[in-house]
């Protein structure tokens, strides 16, 4: 199956936005509103409350980086069938997570160094943010088991990585297994999310997303094979992110207040959307196949572990007074940064856990291998 470049270019798509929003909380009529405030009146309520917020989302961004996931980790084993070897799979996928992770606390622990945050910012989120290093801190950040350290941030999203790495053969069943109905199974992921989210159970909200993700996979033939007409197109275009915001559409209203939080499932619907859209809509799928989009989603994982110390660091050290600078020198840092750190960290990692991966299953080649539930109404499908 040809390689989707469009979905790497998605997902460099949605390390900008993410490295965008992290500049614009260094701001604190922007931070405001993120910590349950509510915007000014003028630029920031304009930016917060419409369809511009898309811009900006970073929460709309990693429910995208979740379906993604869910699409990318599912489609090897999809295509290998009973020839996936999950015994090399679980060391190979660790290793490319975890040494990655490693080396940005690492880079975090230089950034505190040399530039120490002692000063009193007036964004709230840079004040929480700053977060005073221990040894339990590290523990948490270096092993994304039990919850995050909370100093290198964007981790946060790490750990449900990481869960989904070990629950994927039991996802790639369940989308499998029921993959002529799995519709039903995206339905039924979406109503949990907006429930779990009612009821603050995190793990119930990430991990559907990445479930759906699964779904998309096994239905990808049908939808690479989908012509949808030129209304229809700019239908997705126009709803992804409307949807992907829906939450920030809403919080104006006191009456509609209650309905921030579930609306987490209408996030992930734009999520979907924006799946779908980068693969059927040939203008939105040329973009991200531009040499710009591509090389930002060759570095897409770097940019997203290394950049938030770089923007916190640029605001202390060019101060309140400073933060349009402060933002620029980010951006400017922040890139050729990840890019160092692509060639430095993640495609040494990527080579480690590849070869890792390739010993273990050459050494166990000859012996009885846990299959791929690869069913085979699913392998016709496929076809």
């Amino acid at each position: 199956m040809k390689r989707l470049t469009s979905l790497d270019g998605l997902r460099g798509l949605a390390a900008l936005i993410v490295l965008v929003h992290h500049i614009m909380l260094t701001f604190p009529l922007f931070a405001e509103p993120y910590l349950e405030g509510r915007a000014a009146k003028g630029v920031p309520e304009l930016l917060a409350y419409t369809p511009l917020h898309a811009l900006w989302d970073g929460r709309g961004a990693v429910v995208i980086f979740f379906v993604l996931s869910g699409v990318v980790l599912t489609l090897p084993v999809l295509k290998q069938g009973r020839d996936f070897s999950w015994v090399g799979y679980y060391p190979q996928r660790l290793l490319r997570l975890y040494l990655p992770v490693w080396g940005a606390i690492i880079l975090y622990l230089g950034w505190v160094l040399i530039i120490p945050r002692t000063t009193a910012m007036e964004s709230a989120w840079l004040g929480i943010t700053d977060k005073a290093v221990s040894p339990e801190a590290l523990w948490g950040d270096a092993t994304l088991l039990f919850g995050t350290g909370d100093l290198v941030t964007p981790l946060w999203s790490l750990q449900w990585e990481i869960a989904f790495s070990f629950l994927l053969p039991v996802f790639v069943f369940l989308g499998v297994r029921f993959a002529r109905y799995n519709w039903i199974l995206a339905v039924a992921a979406v109503i949990g999310i907006a429930v779990s989210s009612s009821l603050g159970n995190r793990a119930l909200v990430y991990l559907p997303m990445f479930l759906i993700g699964v779904v998309i996979a096994t239905w990808l033939p049908t939808i690479r094979a989908w012509q949808p007409s030129r209304g229809t197109q700019a239908l997705l275009l126009l709803s992804a992110p409307i949807l992907l915001i829906f939450p920030w559409l809403i919080r104006p209203f006191e009456t509609l207040r209650p309905l921030v939080e579930p609306s987490d499932a209408v996030t992930t619907i734009g999520a979907i959307i924006a799946v779908i859209a980068a693969i059927v809509v040939p203008i939105f799928r040329r973009f991200l196949e531009s040499r710009v989009m591509q090389w930002f989603g060759l570095i897409s994982f770097s940019l997203y572990l290394v950049h938030e110390p770089v923007v916190i660091s640029m605001a202390h050290l060019f101060g309140d007074q400073n933060l349009r600078i402060a933002g620029l020198v980010s951006v400017v840092v922040s890139i050729p940064l990840s890019w160092v750190f692509f060639k430095v960290v993640e495609i040494p990692s990527h080579k480690l856990s590849r070869r890792v991966g390739d010993a273990i299953r050459a050494r166990t080649k000859k012996r009885p291998q846990p299959h791929a539930p690869i069913a085979p109404d699913i392998q016709a499908h496929q076809a």
